[in-house]
């Protein structure tokens, strides 16, 4: 006779499910069903979890076309006010001439 348990859990970083069964034994086959309740309203993946990692990366690529522009663009606009305000600064580099050597 099969045993059942009722086990509630979210799925994890990389669409991971981690399931904690300490009474079988390792090795044991189990069968898993999901039942997944109606999908929420999509949520935004925040801008700051995309660090420059190559894990973060990957999971940035992983992502449906429309979220990555979404990402992309909230990153410029969020940069944007950086660059206004230091625009003679880097203004000075983009006309760095750096054809001309001082010889001492």
């Amino acid at each position: 006779m099969k045993q059942t348990r009722y086990i509630t859990t979210t799925v994890q970083a990389g669409n991971r499910l981690e399931i904690d069964l300490p009474n079988l034994p390792i090795g044991q086959t189990v069968e898993v069903i999901l039942i997944i309740p109606s999908l929420p309203e999509p949520q935004h993946q925040p801008i700051d979890d995309f660090a420059n990692t190559f894990s973060d990366r990957k999971s940035f690529l992983k992502l449906p076309i429309e979220e990555r522009n979404r990402i992309l663009k909230q990153q410029a606009e969020n940069s944007l006010p950086n660059y206004q305000q230091n625009q003679a600064e880097w203004q000075e580099w983009l006309n760095l001439d750096i054809t001309t050597t001082h010889d001492s």
